[in-house]
């Protein structure tokens, strides 16, 4: 049987979704072991999810999701214990191996191993998929996107496909209503998500209709452009990390003087009341340190934890996101009151003053949080009923360049962030040699993007103070093992002054940067269309 599996690879929970050809309808899959059932307020079945958590046990065996949760092994043994590792995974500097068994850990290799593990589960269940649909943040950076590739080329299935989890979590709702326009925000736990989406029937243009009236009867497949869309690097990760912070500034305490069990101990508490907050307007937790002997009571209230949020910048994070996608869809002559609807996705999704904000823009009537944890996987198994996905860079394409009199950075940019993809830059660029002799060009290529950051300080009292959101230019290399991506091994040799390479640049349809180098000396075509983070 022809399956097709989605896998919603989340900060705090993932979510694995199957498509049979025989039913075409999505089910959320239970993998043994693996899975809790996730808790629902409505009348809708529990959930099943896979906690995003690995433990390495002393014989290097790998524990995963449920198995590690239930047994709180990460509040025993946090050396042993990873999470979070898919926010580490798309970070610009990831921490350092951590050595287990003599063995060393990367954020890259446990995620891997996750992933491995669902797979292998699949393959006990004898569900063997020929498509796989990953799911990627919004302000993925390529680099992200070309891990998830080389791993899920490793799993040896026979097609592979990428979408933006809120773009997926879109397209679940719009294929089920054609011509419809449609915003999800997907606040999980490590990002924050928006994407507005239209659908059309296949041979529409803009919402222009290119077809009769009864060919449009008997069309079935739906075409989807992507009108705007944002992203934040904050989520119910962090709001965890906040609520014990505040509550060891209360006491006085610091993270170093609880210690590394304590510290885990306390986010599980934190996050307890997180959920918890979600349906009472107070909730308490303890924990008792058998060691020490010490007694740990985090008492928190909805009003305490807007308080913590506004602090922290969270809410305000929200505020820009949806600012950037209303201002963005406005230019394209979209209004707010234009949106039928705003799909609330993912767990921070349920605090309340998240969703309190987003109707205070929207209305009540038009705010809908359904399926929550499976609105993802479920709108990526929908993409094969979309015959084209209309998108844009959400990053810019750039070269960067040492000025060494400013001793700082510049950008050449190759392609601006907004530019619909596939596209190709419309002239190329021509390049020499630095030095004589020189028998390469390497070039410092990635993309740039603007990321917020909230510095938080405390006054003599001990109470949270913040500055407002500090905004500035990241680069992400596409290559993380070179700082420099060769386009061209010169033979003979170049000279100072002389033209000696061309390189047409495009982002082809998997949004992928790609180089065409031709030798302007030799007139050899160096390169045809190669990935540049595969250039060597």
């Amino acid at each position: 049987m022809t399956n097709t599996v989605a896998i919603d690879f989340g900060t705090s929970n993932t979510v694995v979704s199957i498509l049979e050809a025989d039913t075409n309808s999505p089910k959320t899959l239970r993998l043994g072991s693996l899975c809790r059932l996730f808790k629902t307020n409505s009348s809708e079945p529990d959930i099943p999810v896979i906690p995003t958590l690995v433990f390495i046990k002393d014989n290097n065996q790998i524990l995963l999701g449920e198995q590690v949760r239930s047994q709180r092994l990460g509040q025993s043994q946090p050396t042993r214990f990873f999470k979070g590792f898919k926010r580490d995974l798309a970070a610009d500097f990831q921490p350092p191996p951590r050595i287990i068994n003599g063995e060393a850990y990367t954020a890259e290799s446990v995620s891997e191993q996750f992933i491995q593990s669902i797979w292998q589960q699949l393959k006990a269940q004898k569900i063997n998929p020929s498509q796989l649909i990953l799911t990627v943040p919004v302000g993925a950076f390529e680099r992200y996107l070309d891990w998830f590739r080389e791993v899920a080329r490793r799993l040896d299935v026979e097609q592979i496909k990428l979408v933006d989890e809120s773009t997926a979590a879109a397209l679940g709702y719009a294929v089920q209503r054609p011509s419809s326009l449609v915003l999800v925000v997907d606040f999980g736990g490590g990002t924050l998500d928006l994407s507005l989406v239209r659908t059309a029937p296949f041979g529409f243009a803009h919402g222009q209709p290119q077809l009769d009236a009864a060919k449009r009867d008997r069309e079935t497949v739906l075409r989807a452009e992507v009108l705007a869309k944002s992203d934040a690097y904050v989520g119910g990760e962090d709001v965890d990390s906040w609520i014990v912070e505040d509550y060891l500034h209360q006491q006085g305490w610091s993270r170093e003087e609880i210690g590394e069990v304590g510290w885990q101990n306390l986010l599980e508490l934190a996050e307890r009341l997180k959920i918890r907050l979600s349906n009472t307007q107070e909730a308490k937790e303890s924990w008792l340190d058998e060691e020490t002997f010490t007694s740990y009571n985090l008492q928190l209230d909805r009003d305490k934890l807007e308080e913590i949020l506004e602090n922290r910048q969270f809410l305000e994070q929200l505020r820009e996101a949806l600012d950037e996608v209303l201002m963005i869809a406005l230019g394209k002559g979209i209004s707010k009151s234009d949106i039928e609807q705003v799909l609330l996705v993912g767990g921070s999704c349920l605090i309340p003053a998240v969703q309190q904000l987003i109707r205070s823009y929207f209305g009540k009537t038009k705010v809908k949080l359904d399926k929550p944890f499976e609105a993802v996987a479920y709108g990526a198994l929908a993409l094969n009923q979309v015959a084209s996905v209309d998108d844009y860079l959400r990053h810019s394409y750039a070269i960067r360049l040492w000025e060494p009199y400013a001793k700082s950075y510049s950008y050449f940019t190759l392609f601006e962030k907004g530019m619909q993809y596939p596209c190709e830059r419309g002239e190329p660029l021509t390049l020499q040699v630095a030095l004589e002799g020189q028998r390469e060009i390497c070039l410092d290529i990635g993309e740039v993007a603007e990321m917020a950051q909230a510095e938080v300080t405390y006054d003599s009292l001990g109470r949270m103070t913040s500055s407002q959101l500090s905004k500035q230019a990241a680069y992400r290399s596409l290559d993380s093992d070179r700082e420099q991506v060769c386009v061209a091994h010169l033979d003979p040799p170049g000279q100072v002054g002389v033209d000696r390479i061309s390189v047409q640049f495009e982002v082809d349809e998997r949004r992928v940067l790609v180089a065409t180098v031709k030798d302007l000396q030799t007139g050899k075509l160096l390169v045809e269309k190669g990935a540049i983070a595969k250039l060597q």
